[in-house]
């Protein structure tokens, strides 16, 4: 798993940002990518997550550990993909989604988009 990439941050989007290490341009998608818009030019640090299934290959990035040890988290939570947790982590409520996520609260999580009980059989 690749830890943290430290690169410049040449190319901020709606849903990731681009980090150059050395000549190689990292995609990688973000909760808020525009949170690290004020550092285009300079030298940052983004811990990721590498997601891998059968057909993607994506790296999730965050400002601090933390932000993606509840990114982890929250995949490991039925029904939400990365997609869902991004959208979760955007919201800026970690204390409620970590409360949502041990007590089971399935209709606070559900209010973010992509998040929704898995579909079987279709």
């Amino acid at each position: 798993m690749i830890d943290y990439i430290r690169g410049t941050l040449v190319e901020v989007e709606l849903s990731y940002i681009v980090v150059d290490h050395q000549g190689l341009g990292y995609q990688v998608y973000c909760p808020n990518p525009f949170r690290f818009q004020q550092f285009e030019g300079e030298t940052i640090q983004v811990f990721t997550y590498q997601y891998v299934r059968e057909d993607v290959l994506r790296l999730y990035g965050f400002a601090k550990k933390e932000e993606r040890v509840l990114f982890e988290k929250l995949l490991n939570v039925s029904g939400i993909g990365p997609k869902g947790a991004l959208a979760i982590l955007a919201s800026g409520e970690p204390e409620n989604v970590i409360s949502a996520i041990e007590q089971e609260d399935e209709a606070f999580l559900v209010r973010f988009p992509g998040v929704g009980k898995k579909q079987h059989g279709k």
